[in-house]
């Protein structure tokens, strides 16, 4: 049975530079750190010198490969989400073959939309053609087998991969969804997971969906401590540090307005209405120049080949491209950690004044201080069906709560900005329902149910 603590604290209260130390003083244990961002390997390679944190390199065109490799081996390993996201039985394997713990940096994408993962993309008729056609085979979970002797569709064929695995989910009648297999946490000896707003993740509700318990703490001056809610005083540091624009004007978002289902309806008039308020909000508001600046929508959304335009339409002059100095180019460059693919996407980043609203545990927007947020979040429906179909077939009550889950994709994205290092921002949030959201949790509403 997995043993899991997550250590759920603010941004900038030392999680990680607390799961380093842990590191340090246990070389007893052979360590898998798995981070967003390859970045974030370079660091733990400098804060943990002795320990030799190892970076998958690929093998026959694969990383999931040389991951493989370093577990067998009983190596200390730095990994990213992507590459540990592809763990499959031989990783299993090898993990329960040496004392490994895992130091999970940020919660994983658990559940995703099969498209996204997928090298064939499949359209929204095809599930049901394929239970029609007796390909595939649906339990009462929602869960997929392949059935059929073949497969002589080759658009098909990473329908056939992932269901043999036990990893795909017939949901709604239109949505194939990979889930994360969860016997890699019961492989490990014990599990960390640093985050903040657990209680708003997709990972709570995994855990209690496969039984999976765990211990919640949090983090006192660099010390793992019993967990308890963010302090008044910590609070009020922050609430000196945001400017938030209550214009009624420009805040007259109500609703469900700008959730990505309104996005997916708005007339030409409503987005051109909400790029004018943007516009005027960083020219005359904030009088802000381009380096200052970091904003965030819905990506254009692409839907059986008919696409809606929404980061393209609410760009406008001033909010689109920033300048980079040549000393930050050459930083990029030096990086030695980096592929030249990598470093391109990376100055691409820099450059770009749009950030994108899952921006999650990077450091590279960290001079932005004037922040527009023009969206709405909510929980993907087809991951909410994952967890009612187990409900309503074993009498359960596993949920998502979704008003920890919108805050907490917002303070994940607001602490990408200056403000992680202490500095004062402004953000202009047009949707009324986040920014009550905001408001709340800086006076103090605990959003966090410590409940395990």
């Amino acid at each position: 049975m997995a043993k899991v603590t997550v250590i759920d604290a603010l941004m900038g209260s030392g999680k990680t530079t607390a799961a380093f130390k842990y590191i340090n003083d246990h070389p007893e244990y052979s360590f898998v750190y798995c981070t967003p961002l390859l970045s974030e390997i370079n660091r733990i390679q400098k804060e943990c010198p002795e320990m030799n944190m190892l970076d998958p390199k690929r093998i026959d065109g694969r990383k999931i490969n040389g991951f493989n490799w370093l577990l067998e081996q009983g190596k200390n390993i730095a990994v990213t989400h992507t590459t540990f996201s592809n763990s499959d039985q031989t990783t299993i394997e090898n993990i329960k073959g040496n004392k490994y713990i895992l130091i999970l940096d940020e919660v994983l994408d658990i559940l995703v939309n099969f498209n996204d993962i997928a090298s064939k993309k499949i359209r929204s008729g095809d599930p049901q053609l394929m239970l029609d056609n007796g390909l595939i085979s649906v339990d009462k979970y929602g869960k997929v087998s392949w059935i059929a002797k073949d497969c002589e569709d080759s658009s098909f064929s990473d329908v056939k991969t992932l269901a043999d695995k036990g990893s795909l989910f017939y949901l709604d009648n239109s949505f194939l969804v990979w889930q994360f297999p969860p016997a890699v946490f019961d492989a490990f000896e014990k599990t960390f997971v640093l985050t903040y707003l657990f209680d708003g993740s997709f990972l709570k509700p995994y855990f209690q969906y496969h039984n999976i318990k765990y211990d919640l703490m949090t983090i006192d001056d660099g010390v793992i401590s019993p967990y308890h809610s963010t302090t008044e005083e910590q609070l009020a540091r922050i609430r000196e540090l945001i400017t938030i624009d209550f214009s009624p004007k420009r805040n007259n978002y109500k609703g469900f307005s700008l959730s990505k289902n309104y996005y997916l309806k708005a007339s030409k008039e409503d987005k051109s209405n909400l790029k004018k308020n943007i516009y005027n909000y960083f020219r005359n508001i904030a009088k802000a120049s381009s380096r200052e600046i970091m904003w965030t929508a819905y990506d254009d959304i692409k839907i059986d080949r008919k696409e809606t335009k929404i980061k393209s339409v609410l760009s406008g002059p001033g909010y689109v491209s920033r300048p980079i100095t040549e000393d930050e180019e050459k930083q990029v460059m030096e990086d030695e950690l980096l592929t030249s693919e990598e470093k391109q996407k990376r100055l691409t980043c820099m450059k770009s004044c749009y950030v994108p609203n899952n921006a999650r545990a990077t450091n590279i927007y960290r001079d932005r201080s004037v922040l527009v947020y023009a969206l709405n979040m909510y929980c993907n429906r087809y991951s909410e069906r994952f967890f009612s179909n187990k409900n309503e077939t074993d009498g359960l009550n596993i949920h998502v709560d979704e008003d920890a889950f919108s805050l907490s994709c917002l303070l994940q994205w607001i602490w990408r900005s200056q403000i992680r290092d202490g500095k004062p921002i402004m953000i202009y949030i047009p949707s009324t329902r986040m920014r009550n959201l905001l408001v709340e949790w800086l006076n103090g509403s605990n959003f966090c149910d410590a409940t395990a």
